[in-house]
């Protein structure tokens, strides 16, 4: 680890790694910006406002992610361009938190309206711009343990095959996303399915497709762990690939060239995940299961790759705050097709049908949570079973909604509030969907029944047979 380092104009700067808590906000660090999200907004109880996430490098390759919100988020968002270097001042540090971060470090950047960031101009600069981050590299049969958190890993393998090129639609706007599929094994005599996606499919994949049969050695650096086929990787948009990279820069690679000569050629390793792809952690590689899990196994579930097909479960959960202040339906078309409509004129214009209608039918899709002993997530409810919870179609709820008398509107809070803490057997959908270029999974309420207790008592005594005889 580096020293404390004095550089041009008398200034004094931390190694990144040299942080922690106790050393106050007396330090300065100077650091390239490695990436940048972009600006989000969020609506929360305290008020809306903006926030974005950026990471650091510094000369040694260590890496530290920094969260700016509200103001500060608004003041810095131009000036931390990628590939600038700047002196940061009057900062503070917290614990990372592990699950979210995506970034091996045990803390995180506080910047606040008192931290000073400026951009760093002298010649010491271009001793950051080749600067590489350090891997850390996560042994294959290592990998089951990072399943749930959001951390990037690197991985160092050995290239058993390459796939062919394929792609899959983004239903967000049905544009295709190129993707390979890649089998990789390391010293731990344990192999890997590994998806490239867009240039990195296309690029350095269609290079190891070439080369495969040498079994060259690949390292990975940035790519997510998920549970598809019971544990997988993926790269992400900052993901990176070398192949056959440098002893001197990597040094793992000799280790396992040195392991592999002794192998006689296997490339035939068992799967990391062996075990994991029919246990409670089910993957979301489509289908169903009739299982009933808790609301926090499904919110601990690993985020699969962008594509997966949408995953069913079996839930018993009460339904809790459904917020007074969302939108709770749309005008559809009258004519059964749930198609939305705009007002143009006097009619109703669908854009999906290029249909005009005389009139229009408002459908249900609101948001609401849902709770267990375990937990509670917010699920998307459609009009279906939203009418079961309300107790009333949406036009219905419209006339009270949208009148300003004060009595409908208690009665349109009360209707609600009453809708609480009730029990359901919810069949909910588990999909990924992708915002802001992050995978996250989606909930949704495919079907709904209030519970019924003489069937819950048959449950629980089955259940509890099948413990008193394991």
């Amino acid at each position: 680890m580096s020293q404390p380092t004095g550089l041009p104009g008398g200034r004094r700067v931390q190694p990144i790694q040299s942080l922690n808590p106790y050393m106050g906000a007396s330090w300065t660090i100077r650091a390239r910006v490695a990436s940048k999200g972009q600006m989000r907004t969020y609506n929360s109880a305290k008020g809306d406002g903006n926030l974005f996430n950026v990471e650091f490098i510094d000369e040694d390759g260590t890496r530290i992610e920094a969260t700016l919100w509200r103001e500060v988020a608004s003041k810095y968002f131009e000036v931390l361009e990628e590939g600038k270097v700047f002196y940061i001042s009057k900062a503070g540090l917290k614990p990372a938190n592990k699950v979210y971060s995506s970034v091996n470090n045990d803390y995180q950047l506080l910047i606040s309206d008192r931290t000073a960031i400026e951009e760093c101009k002298d010649s010491s600069a271009e001793q950051l711009q080749n600067v590489k981050a350090k891997l850390q590299v996560t042994k294959i049969a290592d990998l089951p343990q990072s399943l749930g958190s959001r951390m990037l890993l690197d991985v160092v393998g050995i290239i058993a095959n390459a796939g062919p090129l394929g792609s899959v639609k983004r239903k967000a706007d049905n544009s295709e996303l190129t993707r390979r599929d890649l089998t990789i094994f390391d010293s731990s005599g344990s192999s890997v399915s590994v998806t490239l996606w867009q240039s990195l499919a296309t690029e350095e994949g269609a290079e190891l497709d070439k080369i495969q049969s040498e079994h060259p050695i690949i390292a990975l650096q940035g790519v997510r762990a998920n549970d598809y086929n019971g544990v997988s990787l993926s790269t992400v948009s900052r993901s990176s690939i070398t192949v056959n990279p440098s002893e001197e820069d990597i040094p793992e690679v000799k280790a396992l060239k040195e392991w592999f000569a002794t192998q006689d050629g296997k490339t035939d390793f068992p799967h990391c995940g062996a075990g994991l792809m029919n246990n409670g952690r089910a993957s979301l590689n489509g289908g169903s299961s009739n299982k009933r899990v808790t609301l926090k196994e499904l919110k601990d579930k690993p985020v699969p790759p962008v594509g997966s097909k949408a995953e069913y479960f079996n839930v018993l959960a009460y339904i809790g705050n459904i917020m007074p202040d969302q939108t709770m339906y749309y005008m559809s078309a009258p004519d059964g097709s749930n198609r939305k409509v705009i007002p143009s004129g006097s009619t109703y214009f669908s854009e999906a049908t290029q249909k005009h209608y005389d009139s229009f039918v408002r459908r249900y899709v609101m948001r609401g949570q849902i709770m267990d002993h375990t937990g509670q997530i917010m699920v998307n409810v459609f009009n279906d079973q939203a009418e079961v919870i309300l107790g009333c179609t949406a036009d219905e709820l419209a006339e009270l909604k949208e009148k300003s008398e004060p009595d409908l509107q208690k009665r349109y809070d009360n209707i609600l509030r009453y809708a609480a803490f009730k029990p359901y057997n919810l069949r909910v959908m588990c999909k990924v969907e992708e915002y802001q270029d992050v995978p996250r999974l989606k909930f949704a309420v495919q079907n709904l029944k209030p519970l019924h207790f003489v069937e819950q008592s048959a449950w629980l005594l089955e259940n509890i047979q099948g413990l008193l005889s394991d």
